[in-house]
């Protein structure tokens, strides 16, 4: 029974620990995943950059940013993670 709760939780967190690893520094384009009751639109002011998407999810958006400390401004404006979202952006079809 074990072995199977270790599988489980393996294979549920390990895409999301590389994601993790990743730098936001080494991209234009920036994962930003934060509470849905922190206003976007403020975040995007104090990191002077822009979404570009995706526009529904509640929790997650790709910006881009041109700012030298991003990550320590949106972690300071309620941000829970940051990172290099160019990986995503692929999936999505979003291209910089």
């Amino acid at each position: 029974m074990r072995i199977w709760l270790i599988m489980f939780v393996l294979l549920a967190t390990g895409p999301l620990m590389a994601l993790s690893v990743q730098s936001s520094e080494t991209s234009e384009i920036t994962l930003i995943v934060l509470p849905p009751w922190t206003d976007r639109a403020q975040l995007l002011d104090a990191i002077q950059g822009f979404e570009i998407g995706p526009q529904s999810a509640p929790f997650g958006f790709l910006v881009q940013s041109t700012h030298g400390d991003l990550a320590s401004v949106a972690y300071a404006a309620g941000a829970w993670w940051v990172t290099d979202g160019a990986g995503l952006a692929s999936i999505c079809g979003v291209e910089s």
